[in-house]
């Protein structure tokens, strides 16, 4: 037989056999671009945890199985996990859940005291804030997580705005400035101290995670028949689930959700913050955007960050921009807003190609961890651009109420029903379990008794009953000029009847509305509070020379220096008189000298001052910083638009006309700078000299000759500022 004839029969063969009996379909999995995977083994990621958690030293870790299965037994009883000692999938699994940062096994034993507050009234500040949830809605799960614990014991809880709280709350990401860095998104969640002084008592968020209170991404609503109640995700609309906001129904493009589960029953439902609905910002006072306009002579029909160097997007608020320069900043969409992948940050863009086929919804496919992902442009397969989508996210009220357990003296429970359990779990019933009222009240006992009413010793008169008052809600004059136009069909039943109530007082714009002031517009008035005195603050938060003057910054005041007016020293001023954007605490500032654009950070943040215009606050990564920087706390402006910034040990060149950094000039400073503290806290550049702050001391180099040698080491207050020595 020829050997042709042979391999047509055999394939003939194997056609039949493949139409008989078809082979199902395996699913095609992909390699995403920055996909991050964990390379370690069961037993590499056992032993890790092991010792991360207490259960073990490393000096115990070896490939004797019995110390490992000695350390497994110890795991699973407090756990309250079958005490197997095998790394069997029920405690791979607990070991893989999202948890508390703060050990298992130790009672806090690297630090001092009885670890319990010695004082009933306690005081609370917020530093940051996460951009995952609006202000208000975070201010309010802090202080229903601190109710929790009030309750049932006499303690009460203060919220302050300074350092001098006993409880410090703060956002962070990786190393974060104490020592126990945070693992990015799921994993580790949060991580606080127990009583004490210092960072005792304080409690850490990882801002890598996607925070909500549980139940999905926290959209709120416009208008619609829902009061302005949030959005619910997953809902329900026609059959079809939903988990981000949607156009589906309308024909005038207004994105909408329903604020519950299913729309379909309920027909309860709001508009979406979009860019069809409002702006933010600019100078149009709010108006929706117009698509499409004209920008450069280009026709653009959706919001863009084409003529920007920040990353914001924009769009004009009528047809012709290049006409009318009206514009205005479109509203951040955290129901379509990525994390991780290649695209952190960027918004999904519906629809998009994947392996040739549309998608109009995050997907799984192509993925082996079922987690939800879209493309960030319309074209994966051409672009590779991606993320994951919002997931349900992590209760920030569970979380801390349970991290406030451990800034009050709780450990760990093995009660897996125990708001003090280590593993996060989400309910919606009240959080305590009789093991943690049992612990707390074991510490600081049970609540204060309530006084009984008294009754009254004389009947009062009866007083007339005045009619309710009834106050309008919105001012007609506030309402679009164009709105949604109405219903889907049979989507939402009404239209929004008034718009949005305007922009922002302050917000980002091109170019400062109006020219920057000499100085404070309220001049400080005369005080005996030796507070008020500078030379009686040891450490300041940052000093910076802007204008003529060096300012030094504490605390939500700052003072202004000059050695033209014979060493004159005035303020304090409020910062939020001059800078009304900015927090209280900073970490570092500079003025660059030729566009006079001031930047101040705090924390991850930053925000970019032009006269009396902001733009910001803006996450470092928005300028190039990875997740391992936590903030920066220097910075030397080099001419050109050039400057270095200083995150403790290292720094970077970063361009002010871009504002990026260029992630490969990460340089160490003893280096470059040697002779100066490591554990510096600010950096500045005042006089045309560097000068490197440690504690109540500063190190002065020379940077004009080319040699970077300490030429002085001194007291900032009783040397720079000439305050008495008494």
């Amino acid at each position: 037989m020829s050997p042709w004839l042979s391999l047509v029969l055999a394939l003939l063969v194997l056609g039949n056999d493949c139409s008989a009996a078809p082979r199902p379909r395996q699913p095609t999995v992909v390699v995403f671009p920055g996909d991050l995977r964990t390379d370690l083994t069961n037993k590499q990621l056992a032993e890790e945890y092991l010792y991360r958690y207490g259960y073990t030293q490393v000096a115990e870790l070896s490939d004797d199985k019995q110390s490992l299965s000695r350390a497994l037994r110890v795991l699973q009883k407090r756990l309250s996990l079958p005490e197997t000692g095998e790394l069997d999938s029920t405690t791979l699994a607990a070991m893989r859940a999202p948890r508390c940062g703060v050990p298992d096994v130790g009672r806090f034993q690297t630090f001092e005291g009885d670890l319990k507050w010695h004082h009933q009234n306690l005081t609370y500040w917020i530093q940051n804030y996460s951009e995952d949830l609006p202000r208000n809605v975070i201010d309010d799960a802090f202080a229903r997580a601190f109710a929790v614990w009030s309750a049932v014991t006499p303690l009460t809880f203060t919220r302050v705005y300074g350092v001098e709280a006993d409880i410090i709350i703060q956002f962070g990401v990786r190393e974060h400035g104490d020592g126990y860095p945070f693992d990015g998104k799921d994993g580790l969640l949060a991580h606080a101290f127990p009583p004490g002084q210092g960072i005792q008592g304080d409690a850490h968020f990882d801002d890598e995670e996607l925070w909500s209170l549980g139940k999905g991404v926290v959209v709120p609503t416009f208008f619609g028949n829902a009061d302005g109640a949030p959005c619910h995700f997953p809902f329900t609309f026609e059959g079809r689930n939903y988990s981000a906001c949607t156009t589906d129904g309308r024909s005038d493009g207004q994105l909408w959700c329903s604020t519950t589960a299913d729309y379909d029953t309920d027909r309860r439902f709001g508009f979406c913050p979009s860019e069809r609905l409002y702006t933010e910002h600019g100078n149009s006072d709010g108006k929706p955007c117009v698509f499409p306009f004209t920008f450069e002579g280009r026709s653009y029909s959706a919001c863009t960050t084409d003529g920007r160097s920040d990353g914001y997007r924009w769009c004009a608020t009528t047809a012709n921009y290049d006409q009318d320069k009206l514009y205005g900043f479109c509203p951040t969409r955290v129901d379509t807003t990525v994390t991780g992948g290649n695209s952190a940050g960027e918004l999904c863009v519906f629809p998009f190609v994947f392996l040739g086929q549309e998608y109009s919804t995050c997907t799984r496919d192509g993925r082996t961890d079922g987690r939800l992902w879209c493309a960030t442009t319309s074209n994966f397969d051409s672009d590779k651009k991606w993320g994951f989508c919002p997931d349900q996210g992590y209760s920030l009220f569970l979380v801390a109420a349970h991290e406030f357990g451990h800034a009050l003296g709780l450990d760990h429970t093995s009660v897996p029903e125990a708001l003090m359990y280590p593993m996060y779990s989400y309910t919606e019933k009240p959080p305590l379990h009789e093991d943690d009222v049992k612990g707390i009240q074991h510490l600081y006992g049970g609540p204060r008794p309530k006084p009984e009413p008294r009754p009254p010793t004389t009947t009062p008169e009866t007083q007339p009953t005045a009619p309710p008052t009834v106050c309008a809600t919105v001012r007609p004059s506030e309402g679009p000029t164009a709105g949604p136009t109405g219903p889907p069909s049979p989507g939402p039943t009404n239209a929004p009847t008034a718009g949005p109530t305007g922009a922002p007082t302050a917000g980002p714009t091109d170019s400062p509305t109006r020219a920057p002031t000499a100085g404070p517009s309220v001049a400080p008035t005369e005080s005996l509070d030796p507070a008020d005195n500078v030379c009686n603050v040891d450490i300041f938060d940052a000093i910076a020379e802007i204008g003529n003057y060096l300012h030094l910054f504490k605390d939500g005041r700052y003072w202004r220096f000059s050695e033209a007016q014979g060493r004159l020293v005035q303020g304090p001023f409020l910062i939020r008189d001059k800078w009304p954007a900015l927090p209280s605490k900073l970490d570092s500032v500079f003025e660059e000298p030729q566009s006079k654009k001031i930047f101040f950070f705090s924390g991850r943040q930053v925000w970019v001052y032009t006269g009396a215009t902001v733009l910001g606050p803006r996450r470092l990564d928005k300028l190039g910083f990875g997740p391992e920087v936590a903030q920066v706390t220097g910075a030397l402006p080099r001419g050109g638009g050039k400057v270095l910034l200083f995150s403790r040990q290292n720094f970077w060149r970063f361009d002010a006309k871009s504002q990026m950094v260029d992630p490969k000039s990460a340089s160490r400073v003893d280096r470059t700078f040697p002779g100066v503290p490591t554990n510096m806290h600010d950096v500045f550049l005042y006089r045309d000299k560097a000068y490197f702050c440690q504690d109540r001391y500063y190190w002065r180099m020379n940077l004009q000759n080319g040699i970077n040698q300490v030429e002085e080491v001194n007291y900032v207050t009783y040397d720079l500022l000439q305050c008495p020595e008494n």
